[in-house]
């Protein structure tokens, strides 16, 4: 491990150290400003150990790749990023994985910080004063060593940081001469050992003991959950916790939270069964305002939290930027407890499990209000208001929305599959509906931050840690999102990446027409103008063909709910058959 045969130069330790920290990966568009580490990563003699290269088209693209790659398999994709450019252009991804607390291991190329060894003009305006300034307010840390001994340290504190408590990435910046010098003796001579990242403990035996009691002596009480499913492990305990102690589960869907046609995953039910509610335990939600007026509509949130008790916990306040509001905003009368969510859960689940013979007592159960014979009824009256829209909405002549996720979700029912993204909440929302989520990672969560291009690069990251495995990686891709990162059919060509892309094609950027159609109609003006600089009905994109010039198999655009299914299944057939991406398009409204 320490050896380095052939290999004289820092760069070469960096791709030793990429490999010694379990980076089996690294992505990049290529840049001048990293090709020290360029090279030693194509260099021969390094070819036992250094990571495989995955090309993109744009930066953006490559943080949305290693942010897939994580969520779908827990593993590090590297990311290098070339100099202030490429950094300013990886931002918006950046930022994404920030708010969706994220791990992603970042090395960004600087010019010479030595101005004495700048060539003129190129290194003059790819070289920054410090670096990592442009993204220093959504990154967890970051540094800009200018010597070989110092970024060995600053790489060992960004590969630990990212992963002690609150995940979030980092960013180390290395300065373009030093990648190129001669490697030092001192650095030759041994390799650090990786550490492991502190692990933050879960609740102290009081506060379980205290949170137990508060649930066993709640009538009605609630869990939220939002992002607890980030650790797979969390999800059973939840499902034990929420049947003993008869809880409903309000799921906010960042993650694979809870299964979602468990009789107690409330989140589809009418809200009028739960106004009788009187404890909220929130898991990880990052807006719990939102939540609770979602759970309780019509109500002044400072006149709930004096009616209901609520309690978080989560390690959201350990982690928060000067720059960015994504903690929003305090609820009142909150008891907030820090600990790890699945440590916290498991402790919970063992000190209500010993209380088991109480909570079955004929006389508990008969004080619970979130019985099984009611929920139930609302989980009947939930599935019957559904049907009764996608029912109207099968008249529509062009397919609606809520049509084609039914169809997409027929033609792939009979294949193992992992959602990788839904594209909006539109169609997020009509997939938590109509799709069964049942096991844990069969759905990723959406982009964090809100920022169209995660799309089509996370799931290509998705599908590349799962390309071994029998899940077939199923991207419900937005018009929109679709014409930030469109190159991303590269990668996905380049590489071979088994993934159907479905593009949601309503030619139009839904969320702002809805907010012209809001505004218009508040000021009692014309809401047929809503559409205009908001959609691509005068000049609407050729998916099929756009998928072509990239050489990735694609079908005529489907433009009839009826052949929907059919479509998806001879794609899926063609994914398994050659290991190929392919692109079926969907005309939607």
């Amino acid at each position: 491990m320490n050896n380095f045969p052939d290999t004289t130069y820092f760069s070469d330790y960096i791709v030793k150290f990429l490999s010694a920290n379990g980076f089996d990966k690294v992505v990049f568009n290529p840049g001048a400003s990293f090709r020290g580490i360029h090279d030693s990563l194509v260099f021969e003699a390094n070819k036992g150990f250094a990571p495989e290269i995955v090309m993109a088209c744009h930066e953006e693209i490559a943080v949305a790749i290693a942010h897939g790659y994580y969520k779908a398999s827990g593993k590090h994709m590297a990311i290098l990023i070339h100099a202030n450019v490429g950094l300013l252009h990886a931002s918006m991804a950046i930022f994404n994985a920030w708010c969706d607390r994220v791990p992603l291991f970042m090395i960004a190329g600087n010019g010479p910080i030595d101005a004495a060894k700048r060539r003129p003009w190129i290194d003059w305006i790819h070289t920054s004063t410090h670096l990592p300034a442009a993204v220093n307010e959504f990154v967890k840390w970051s540094d800009q060593p200018t010597s070989q001994s110092a970024t060995v340290m600053s790489l060992n504190k960004a590969r630990k940081l990212m992963e002690a408590g609150v995940h979030a990435p980092t960013l180390v910046a290395v300065d373009f001469d030093v990648q190129e010098q001669p490697l030092q003796d001192n650095l030759l001579a041994a390799m650090p050992v990786p550490e492991i990242p502190p692990q933050l403990p879960g609740l102290g035996d009081t506060a379980v003991r205290t949170i137990a009691q508060k649930m066993i002596k709640a009538k009605a009480p609630l869990i939220v959950v939002d992002f607890s499913g980030r650790n797979p492990s969390t999800i059973m305990p939840l499902v034990a916790v929420a049947e003993l102690v008869q809880a409903v589960i309000f799921d906010r869907g960042n993650r694979f939270n809870f299964p979602s046609r468990h009789l107690r995953n409330g989140t589809q039910y009418d809200r009028n069964n739960f106004v009788l509610a009187d404890l909220v335990i929130a898991l990880e939600v990052q807006d719990l305002e939102g939540a609770l007026l979602d759970i309780f509509p019509d109500q002044q949130l400072s006149d709930l939290t004096t009616k209901v008790e609520i309690a978080t916990i989560d390690c959201n306040d350990l982690l928060s930027s000067k720059w960015a509001t994504d903690y929003q905003r305090p609820v009142p009368n909150c008891t907030a407890y820090i600990g790890d969510t699945c440590a916290s859960l498991e402790s919970l689940l063992s000190e209500l499990t010993a209380l088991d013979a109480q909570l079955k007592t004929p006389a508990h159960r008969s004080e619970k209000i979130f019985s099984e014979d009611r929920l139930i009824q609302a989980q009947r009256a939930s599935k019957a208001s559904i049907q009764k829209q996608l029912d109207e909405h099968r008249t529509y002549a062009v397919p609606h929305v809520s049509i084609a996720v039914q169809e997409v979700w027929v033609g792939l029912k009979d294949t193992p599959w992992v959602l990788t993204n839904s594209g909006s909440i539109t169609v997020d929302g009509w997939v938590k509906k109509l799709w069964d989520l049942e096991r844990p990672n069969c759905y990723l969560g959406l982009n964090g931050g809100g920022g169209l291009g995660y799309g089509l690069g996370a799931s290509t990251g998705a599908a590349l840690a799962l390309k071994d495995q029998d899940y077939l990686c199923v991207d419900l891709q937005s018009d929109g999102d679709f014409l930030y990162t469109p190159s991303g059919l590269w990668t996905l060509s380049a590489y071979n990446v088994p993934l159907l892309i479905v593009v949601m094609n309503n030619q139009l950027y839904f969320n702002s027409t809805q907010h012209a159609i809001r505004v218009a109609s508040g000021r009692n003006r014309d809401i047929d103008k809503a559409h205009i600089a908001t959609s691509f009905f005068q000049n609407p994109v050729d998916f099929v063909q756009l998928a072509q010039s990239f050489n990735v198999k694609a079908y005529p655009t489907v433009k009839n709910a009826a052949d929907i299914a059919a479509t998806v299944v001879e794609a899926v057939t063609y994914i398994r058959q050659h290991g190929k991406p392919a692109v079926v398009e969907l005309l939607i409204q």
